[in-house]
């Protein structure tokens, strides 16, 4: 699919050294910025709905960021410099270190943007809210297609538990655990419409399943937070990651959030397929009606 919507490639630095890549997509004249946090193994060039949003965003004045975290695709190559280089990917990489990737993107536009939206896609929304919480940035955010992993892995592994694959997990811990490759299985995504394994090391998984992930949107049993700022929220009828009603989804972040702008769309998937535009044009005139 071709899209015309002009962006340029570029790279910035966290404060450890690490560079992350990315497009960055500019409106004229403008000081407010989206950017775009992807989803497990994601990066920020594969959706076709990010280049769709660029165009909506920037038309209607809001420049757009897309780039690559830590956890991008499953496994490659991270630099520092052109000599030094470690393994990153959503297969290895620690949960944990979104927060400071995520930061470093805010203070790259922070540099020409005086008014900074988070967005997030599947996984990527649990990394903007745990961002949230623990950065203290006050920022809207917009959630698209929210998932709770816990159960979609309880589903994936039954009967196993959660609980009970993470003991196993710990139990099997290496002295060099960095490739601890596990074996197919352990970590996937089942519906009665969509099968697929992950692949993934020990240490990545046990950072997912004992961390925030596991726990920020966790229907069946939810902990404690709220944050103070506005939050768009995208939810589709035939998204096979969806474990519960809609509503009952909305619902959840409304206790938890200021205040919360809900759009569900019947034949909406978790890719956003044929509502691309549509989605991006509600979060544009959200963003345009929110009072400060």
């Amino acid at each position: 699919m071709r899209i015309k919507v002009k962006g340029e490639i570029i790279t910035f630095q966290d404060t450890e050294g690490f560079h992350h890549d990315g497009i960055l997509y500019e409106a004229k004249n403008s000081k407010k910025t989206i950017i775009h946090v992807h989803g497990s193994y994601g990066n920020f060039y594969q959706a076709t709905f990010t280049r769709i949003m660029a165009k909506v965003y920037t038309e209607n004045g809001y420049n757009f960021l897309s780039f690559n975290l830590r956890c991008r695709d499953g496994f490659g190559e991270g630099y520092k410099n052109e000599n030094d280089f470690e393994y990153v990917g959503g297969a290895l990489t620690d949960w944990s270190t979104c927060v400071a990737d995520i930061e470093s993107a805010v203070q790259f536009v922070t540099k020409f943007s005086d008014k900074i939206i988070i967005q997030g896609h599947s996984l990527g929304c649990d990394r903007a809210v745990e961002y949230l919480l623990r950065s203290n940035r006050h920022f809207d955010f917009i959630l698209l297609a929210p998932c709770d992993s816990y159960k979609l892995q309880s589903k994936w592994i039954n009967p196993l538990t959660v609980e009970q694959q993470i003991k196993q997990l710990q139990l099997g811990r290496r002295e060099f655990e960095d490739f601890d490759w596990l074996p197919n299985g352990q970590y996937g995504v089942y519906s009665p419409n969509e099968e697929y394994i992950l692949p993934i090391t020990r240490k990545a998984l046990l950072s997912i399943m004992s961390g925030s992930p596991f726990k920020l949107f966790n229907i069946s049993n939810p902990i404690d937070y709220s944050i103070d700022q506005n939050c768009f929220i995208y939810i589709g009828g035939k998204d096979n990651l969806q474990t519960e009603k809609p509503n009952m989804m909305i619902d959840f972040f409304k206790k938890r959030i200021k205040t919360v702008e809900s759009c569900l769309i019947a034949n909406g998937d978790h890719m956003l397929k044929n509502c691309e535009e549509e989605v991006a044009m509600k979060i544009v005139n959200w963003l345009k009606n929110l009072k400060y």
